[in-house]
């Protein structure tokens, strides 16, 4: 595993501009964002460092075929954001990313990557394989993936899980040295956020008494929302008027389509008593607050089971997926929708199968659960070359999501 062995002259790229600073900062981070799921990412990781009047952030937007919506989340953020031909040019002590692509062209001291899925489940897609399609490896733990040149991208690769260094050492043995067991944050604070509950179940508009059914779809021509799109209208129509049913789309969906676009295709099951999250809005106060998840193979499907959230599956996909994944092993235990029968009594039956799939789930999930913050807070640190702060490590609860609903009335 990872461990620091050099120990570089740290740069100081804020020299040239020092006339116009007020803090005296000592290290320069760049905060690469890609898309607006691993601006998500990265916005779990961020609080480790920039309460440190020693560290400087800086945001770029990466450029991504699935990029749209990174540059207006980054305005609302109200961070300091340079273009990425600018970031190209300068020099950074660390570089951060929850994306691998063209990181090589950082000029970073280091770079330190965390995945922005439940740790590494899909197999290199066939539209992108030019070999053999049952010989795919897993993405984002393979050569073309982690090498340039033949040379390791990154100094740091965040790992959740033994099976996914199991994996790394099958796939791209080089990218070994990188390796970081540090578990998984997104999962660490969804359960931080789980003891407010009933707060997320009042914000979303939930009554005492009802039964939320919140439906999760990934991205791309086999999710849910491609294939199973009837489903946010039959659920409403079906389902006793005691039930909810909020759902959550991929930003990978509206990046790719729009926001308007997607809203006009969920009209008809908006109107029907069907609320949608936002777009950029974070998705863990739905699952902290729901009695039951309708999901295909995304990675909200592993995180529901792993915090107990009953699982029905619509559908599985199991051909975009590594069959010795995490997601694949909970698919094993799960239910999955007959969607030529009644809705309601596949339903119920689900909710009684939440034992096996968190058993599945916290096997596989994170090597080390609840201790996230502190693995990646010394890591970032031995790479920054400072001392860590003296302040208690712990994450923040996710804030509510927004529904397409109260966004149209604001």
């Amino acid at each position: 595993m990872w461990r620091r062995t050099v120990n570089p002259q740290p740069v100081r790229v804020q020299s040239e501009a020092g006339p116009f600073r007020t803090v005296d900062t000592h290290r320069v981070v760049l905060v690469a964002v890609h898309t607006v799921a691993s601006l998500m990412r990265l916005e779990d990781i961020v609080p480790l460092l920039e309460i440190d009047r020693r560290v400087q952030l800086v945001y770029t937007q990466v450029p991504d075929q699935l990029g749209h919506g990174v540059h207006q989340r980054l305005q609302a953020l109200d961070v300091k954001v340079i273009p990425w031909e600018e970031a190209q040019r300068q020099d950074f002590d660390l570089a951060i990313s929850a994306s691998l692509h063209q990181m090589e062209r950082v000029n970073a001291t280091f770079r330190f990557a965390v995945p922005h899925g439940a740790g590494f489940n899909k197999l290199w897609p066939l539209t992108d394989w030019n070999g053999d399609k049952n010989d795919r490896p897993v993405y984002g733990l393979d050569r073309r993936s982690l090498l340039r040149n033949g040379r390791r991208v990154f100094d740091a690769l965040v790992l959740p899980h033994q099976d996914n260094l199991n994996t790394l050492r099958r796939q791209c043995p080089e990218s070994l040295p990188a390796a970081v067991l540090a578990g998984d944050p997104c999962l660490d604070r969804l359960t931080a956020s789980l003891p407010d509950r009933d707060r997320y179940r009042e914000l979303l508009g939930v009554r005492r008494g009802q039964v939320l059914v919140a439906v999760a779809s990934t991205w791309g021509q086999r999710s849910l929302f491609a294939t199973h799109h009837e489903l946010l209208v039959r659920l409403p129509a079906e389902l006793p008027a005691n039930h909810r049913v909020i759902a959550t789309l991929h930003p990978a969906i509206w990046a790719e389509h729009s926001a308007r676009q997607v809203r006009a295709w969920v009209r008809e099951a908006r109107d029907a008593g069907v609320d949608l999250i936002d777009v950029g809005e974070d998705w863990r106060g739905l699952v902290s607050a729901a009695d039951l998840l309708i999901a295909d193979h995304s990675s909200i499907s592993v995180y529901a089971a792993a915090v107990g959230v009953p699982l029905l599956l619509s559908h599985f996909a199991a051909d975009e997926v590594a069959p010795d994944s995490i997601i694949s092993e909970i698919a094993k235990v799960s239910p999955i929708l007959d969607h030529a029968q009644p809705l309601y009594e596949q339903l119920y039956s689900a909710r009684m199968t939440s034992s096996v799939q968190w058993v599945a789930a916290a096997e596989r999930v994170s090597a080390a659960r609840g201790s996230s913050a502190m693995i990646l807070r010394q890591s970032l640190y031995e790479l920054l070359d400072l001392t860590e702060p003296d302040l208690p490590v712990q994450w923040a609860k996710v804030p509510a999501p927004r529904t397409v609903k109260d966004i149209d009335t604001v």
